[in-house]
């Protein structure tokens, strides 16, 4: 990170916010605008119904598409220009080890049982009775999300899994990893002074953002995994890949298994329950990160965030 850099870091926290609102604008009116011309007259029901989820799928997935371009990858981009070279923010320079690309892949692939056994214990949570509407309320937005995850997924035909990998995949990879670690996780170095501070807090935000409270700790710990790969590799790409490789598998095993006939709720409740398994994904990607870090500092002197 260049010494130089004097812009305070609560003023690019700013300007990164204010980018991320007027994006989410900018897109949500073009994506009315085009509701408008595909449905008519009755582009007002298909909006008035979007909150509750009852609007149709072709709208619900072009507001979806549109909204992650506008709230994510525009912002960063226009961050990284505003603020320049000199800011720390991501580039897109490639790992100096293209091995670990492989191991970023590796990573994600043996992490399943892991996240799965982390989920589980997220999902034992209970708050103070003192608490309990805020519990309930979290379990029903829950229920919504898992509702609408559900109607973007489903799908049977080739081209449908097709459109759901760019959705849930690609954009996602690409939008949230450079809003996230590409411009928040450098932002909090330069505040914090300390890289580690950094990752973790970029993590939390990371899954807070999603809304699913039941899941916040599997997807807190991928967020430093991919914080991780990023500090240590020097490479947006890294957590990029990881993340759509993540994505990419759920959406592809949620296809082959409704192609066999399976319900969402079934595919969604369904447990590994084993604790030989559990140990198996941890040593491995205990190992896979330890490579890792060894690899990227082969030919590293210092590290910083880009």
């Amino acid at each position: 990170m260049a010494q130089s850099y004097e812009k305070h870091p609560i003023i690019s926290i700013i300007y990164l916010l204010l980018l991320v609102v007027a994006g989410a604008i900018v897109f949500s009116i073009l994506s009315i605008g085009l509701s408008f011309m595909f449905y008519g007259s009755d582009f007002m029901k298909e909006i008035t119904s979007l909150a509750s989820g009852h609007s149709d799928l072709n709208f619900i997935k072009l507001f979806q598409t549109l909204t992650s371009i506008g709230t994510f990858i525009v912002p960063a981009l226009l961050q990284r220009r505003i603020e320049g070279r000199d800011s720390g923010l991501f580039n897109f320079a490639l790992p100096t080890q293209s091995q670990l690309l492989l191991l970023a892949v590796g990573i994600m692939l043996f992490s399943g049982p892991l996240m799965e056994l982390s989920l589980m214990i997220n999902r034992q949570m209970e708050l103070p009775e003192a608490l309990r509407g805020l519990e309930e309320w979290m379990r029903a937005k829950e229920d919504q999300m898992a509702m609408l995850t559900e109607k973007l997924l489903y799908t049977t035909s080739f081209g449908g899994l097709l459109f759901n990998i760019f959705m849930i995949a690609v954009i996602p990879a690409i939008g949230e990893e450079l809003l996230f670690r590409g411009c928040l996780q450098p932002i909090f170095w330069r505040w914090t002074k300390n890289p580690h501070v950094a990752i973790w807090i970029t993590a939390i935000l990371f899954s807070a953002i999603h809304m699913q409270f039941y899941g916040f700790l599997p997807r807190m710990l991928m967020g430093a995994a991919f914080g991780y790969m990023l500090y240590w590799g020097r490479s947006i790409w890294l957590p990029i890949i990881a993340h759509f490789i993540n994505n990419a598998v759920a959406v592809i095993y949620t296809f082959v298994m409704i192609r066999q006939g399976k319900s969402y709720e079934e595919i969604a409740n369904q447990s590994m329950e084993s604790w030989p398994l559990y140990i198996v994904s941890i040593v491995v990607v205990t190992i896979l990160f330890v490579r890792f870090y060894k690899l990227s500092n082969e030919k590293q002197t210092e590290l910083n965030p880009l």
